[in-house]
């Protein structure tokens, strides 16, 4: 980027709530970039309006990321490390990261479906292997909270 473009995009976001999104070629990438940068403007412009996410729309799994987000700022954690892998269990193969507070060893795996250079879904997977080891993985942080909805106090299985 140039001087003149950083000129004209350091003028942009002294007017106000300006976001400036670069074009990723490849959108794992992109993904990777703006949440390791816990960065929810970044997640929602690279995400399409058409698709759920998880199984909800686009907007309400971003507020609850957004809340992670929140919650890690106000911990001191301004960054996550992504680290590449794959989901070893539903998504059997599905290309994945492991977002990781290095110091803490707090993460959230995510598993990233894409098609014709679309993000089509993305979730948390709860058996992501990653291509490197990670020693210090150890206290996994969830978005959307798994629960059971029944009418009774009975198990439905």
């Amino acid at each position: 980027m140039d001087a003149e473009k950083r000129k004209l995009i350091q003028q942009l976001e002294e007017i106000g709530e300006v976001t400036f999104v670069k074009k990723a070629e490849n959108p794992l990438d992109a993904f990777a970039h703006y949440f390791s940068k816990l960065d929810i403007n970044g997640l929602e412009n690279i995400l399409s309006n058409q698709n759920n996410y998880d199984g909800i729309s686009k907007q309400e799994y971003l507020e609850l990321i957004e809340k992670s987000f929140v919650n890690l700022k106000d911990n001191g954690i301004q960054t996550l490390k992504a680290i590449p892998g794959v989901c070893d269990s539903c998504e059997k193969g599905c290309t994945g990261f492991t977002f990781l507070d290095e110091k803490n060893g707090f993460f959230m795996d995510f598993m990233v479906k894409v098609s014709d250079s679309e993000i089509i879904n993305f979730m948390e997977c709860y058996n992501l292997k990653n291509e490197v080891e990670i020693p210090n993985k150890l206290e996994q942080i969830f978005i959307k909270t798994f629960s059971l909805d029944t009418d009774n106090d009975e198990v439905p299985f």
